[in-house]
């Protein structure tokens, strides 16, 4: 007979180990109006290009952000305009911090 810290034991031993992965940014789609980002958890989360000017950046639509390089998952970055936008934007809406 088996005590209740070894059924405990048991049950925990048989559970997966899982570690919570954080969401990373694999994809990004540019419309006229807006980004898109596909998350590897399955999300598409978009925001729209005009609060680039609201962040106090000028002078960005749609064909600026067409070159774009995604870094670690986590940043997006665009050299013509020289900015970084991070998965917080995405995830937390306008007022996470753009970079």
């Amino acid at each position: 007979m088996r005590t209740r810290t070894q059924e405990r034991t048991v049950k925990q031993s048989i559970l997966p180990k899982t570690k919570k992965e954080e969401p990373k940014i694999i994809n990004l789609a540019i419309h006229l109006e807006k980004l898109t980002a596909q998350l590897n958890d399955g999300r598409e989360l978009s925001i729209p290009i005009d609060w680039f000017a609201k962040w106090g950046i000028e002078g960005v639509n749609a064909e600026k952000l067409k070159n774009h390089e995604i870094k670690r998952g986590v940043n997006i970055y665009f050299p013509d305009i020289d900015e970084v936008l991070g998965i917080e934007a995405f995830i937390h809406g306008f007022n996470a911090p753009c970079e």
